[in-house]
């Protein structure tokens, strides 16, 4: 029995997390059906929380982009004659009153501490649905078990591509006429906009592969990982407006690089569901012992991009100014902590989902290990020459100079 059928005609609390939309929504898609339905957001216990080395779990430009996704979904919730309850501490849980009759549906995430958030939320519940919404790849048609999951990028590519298959939107959201400007704020809204004017508006999808690498302005990449982190827009609706667009215009080597990243995007994913928490551990997933120094100054400079390498500093200081930055950019300045300072990868992986507004648990903490070689990485050790890198991606200097003014 499908979760349609499951909840149809019953009284439903949702819980919403990394699913922040009311299209291509399991639940919000069929509200009508059910007997009642009322939702809750739970703000992160990391919300007031700091970092050992005193920075903010969750900083002020992720929080500001949470908290306009969080209210945009509230105001389209409205519309639909939905209540959200914001619910800012664990605390606070207790005034669902909850009846004995309803069912918690909520997407199911992968990470130690979402685990153990669930745990908490589900004892308040006697019945609950979980939703595996998150990832293109549909889990439930997986060409391997879980623990079999390849270790390399690569292999899990074409075993999904050959054998597996994609899940499927429930509803599409109207595309606007005329897309409004570019900003980097949650919301739904925010996400369809940017995907219309990157798809069909400049066309743009068309050269991403070409474009890809860039540092400097807004067009060099999609920069849909905002919206597709908080769940504004879901891995499979892109993947849909993919090909449409392909259809209507033209299919070539960057329109597939695009559905390229976003199996990316799965890899890691489906990482953390095989390691859980060696995930977080010092020595990763494959268990190699590496002695950092871990000078805090060291750490600081880093993070507030007074190293004196240009391209690295350049990227921390975008970083702590817009909440963002490009995926050249991370690959250099998590290669310079590790290899070039000799810092422990874990706080720089803790540093970025501090900051980022595209903070996602596996993505994050994979990449890190990646870079740090106790990943997934098939080669041993991957450090980045940030000058050559500089040469190659800012010859002329532009990117560095709009950040080092």
């Amino acid at each position: 029995m499908n979760v349609v059928e499951e909840i149809k005609n019953k009284k439903i609390i949702h819980w919403f997390r990394n699913d922040q939309r009311v299209s291509d929504h399991e639940i919000i898609s069929i509200h009508h059906t059910l007997k009642s339905i009322r939702c809750f957001y739970l703000m992160d216990a990391k919300w007031s929380e700091n970092h050992q080395l005193g920075f903010p779990l969750i900083g002020e430009k992720r929080k500001q982009f949470i908290q306009e996704s969080i209210q945009e979904l509230k105001n389209d919730l409205e519309k639909l004659g939905i209540d959200l309850t914001i619910i800012h501490n664990s605390s606070e849980l207790k005034e669902l009153q909850v009846d004995d009759d309803e069912i918690l549906t909520y997407q199911k995430l992968f990470g130690t501490e979402e685990i153990k958030i669930e745990q908490t939320i589900l004892s308040l519940f006697a019945n609950s649905i979980a939703i595996d919404n998150f990832t293109l790849t549909d889990n439930l048609t997986l060409p391997f078990e879980l623990d079999k999951t390849p270790n390399v990028f690569s292999s899990f590519r074409k075993k999904i591509e050959k054998y597996g298959s994609f899940q499927n939107p429930i509803t599409l959201p109207d595309i606007p006429e005329v897309s409004q400007p570019y900003v980097m704020s949650g919301g739904e809204q925010h996400a369809i906009h940017r995907l219309n004017y990157y798809f069909y508006e400049q066309k743009l999808l068309s050269i991403y592969k070409e474009t890809r690498n860039g540092m400097l302005g807004t067009d060099f990449s999609s920069r849909f990982s905002p919206w597709l982190s908080n769940g504004n827009i879901s891995a499979r609706t892109t993947y849909a407006f993919i090909k449409d667009y392909e259809k209507k215009f033209e299919s070539n080597s960057s329109t597939y690089w695009l559905i390229f990243e976003l199996l990316w995007r799965d890899f890691f994913q489906f990482q953390l569901r095989k390691y859980g928490s060696l995930f977080f551990q010092k020595n990763g997933i494959n268990g190699k012992s590496i002695a950092y120094r871990n000078h805090e100054d060291t750490f600081w400079n880093w993070a507030n991009g007074t190293t004196g390498d240009d391209l690295v500093d350049a990227n921390m200081i975008e970083l702590k100014t817009t909440g963002w930055m490009s995926n050249r950019g991370r690959q250099n300045v998590a290669s310079y902590l590790v290899h070039d300072l000799n810092i422990n990868w874990r706080w720089g992986a803790a540093w970025m989902e501090s900051q980022l507004i595209d903070y996602d648990t596996a993505s994050n903490w994979g990449n890190w290990m990646y870079i740090a070689g106790v990943g997934n990485d098939p080669r041993p050790f991957r450090k980045f020459n940030t000058k050559g890198q500089a040469e190659r991606y800012d010859s002329e200097g532009n990117y560095r100079n709009k950040w080092l003014k």
